[in-house]
C-alpha cells in the first residue's frame, strides 16, 4: 500500500537548509545568545513551545515561548492578535542581554509573527529570524528566513522540528534514544 500523506522530501529538504547562511547565522545566534524565545500560530505555537521545552532541556541555553493561555489572551484582549507576540517579547526580554527571535509561519505572513520580528529588528540587543513554510511576501529584507518552500503546512512543521533536533546536534549536544530513557529511568 503507498502512502498518502506527502512529505515534500523532508530528509533533503533538511539537507539544503543546513547550507543556508541563514542556517548559519542561526546558529551562530544562538550560540552566543542569553536569551531565546520562540513564536508561531496555530501547529506552529505546538512547534515552538515542544522546540523551546526540548531545546532547554537538552542544550545550556534558557528557550522561551508563550505557554500561558491566560496571559496569551490578555495580551490579545488588551492589544489586539496582531500585537500578541510583540507585547509578549517586549514585557518578557531582558535589555541588557543578548537575545534571538525565532519565529514560525507557515505562510510566511503571518501579521503578528512579521509585527514582533520587525520590533526585535530595531532593538540592539536582538538577532531574529523567520522560519517559513513558503518564502514571505511581507518580511522586510534585512531579517534572514529559512523557508523551507512546501505545499503542505504538516511539512512545514515536521521540518521545523526536525531543525531543532539538528540544531541540538550542530551545537555540540545529543538527543537521548528511546532504549536509553527507559533505562535511565528503570534504575531510579
Amino acid at each position: 500500500m503507498k502512502t498518502k500523506c506527502h512529505f515534500d522530501n523532508v530528509s533533503d529538504s533538511i539537507g539544503k537548509i543546513i547550507l543556508q547562511k541563514a542556517w548559519k547565522n542561526l546558529i551562530k545566534n544562538f550560540k552566543t545568545s542569553e536569551e531565546i524565545f520562540m513564536i508561531g500560530n496555530g501547529g506552529n505555537w505546538a512547534v515552538a513551545t515542544h522546540g523551546a521545552a526540548d531545546i532547554t532541556r537538552l542544550t545550556n541555553k534558557k528557550v522561551f515561548s508563550l505557554d500561558s493561555v491566560c496571559y496569551a489572551t490578555s495580551l490579545t484582549n488588551d492589544y489586539g492578535y496582531e500585537n500578541i507576540f510583540t507585547k509578549w517579547v517586549e514585557n518578557y526580554s531582558d535589555k541588557k542581554k543578548k537575545s534571538l527571535l525565532i519565529a514560525f509561519s507557515g505562510s510566511g505572513n503571518s501579521k503578528n509573527i512579521i509585527e514582533a520580528l520587525k520590533w526585535t529588528k530595531k532593538k540592539k540587543n536582538f538577532n531574529q529570524i523567520l522560519i517559513s513554510g513558503l518564502k514571505s511576501t511581507a518580511l522586510p529584507k534585512n531579517i534572514d528566513e529559512i523557508s523551507f518552500n512546501t505545499k503542505y503546512f504538516h511539512t512545514a512543521e515536521i521540518l521545523s522540528l526536525a531543525i531543532f533536533y539538528e540544531m541540538v546536534y550542530q551545537l555540540g549536544y545529543s538527543c537521548p534514544t528511546i532504549k536509553s530513557e527507559i533505562t535511565r529511568k528503570s534504575k531510579k
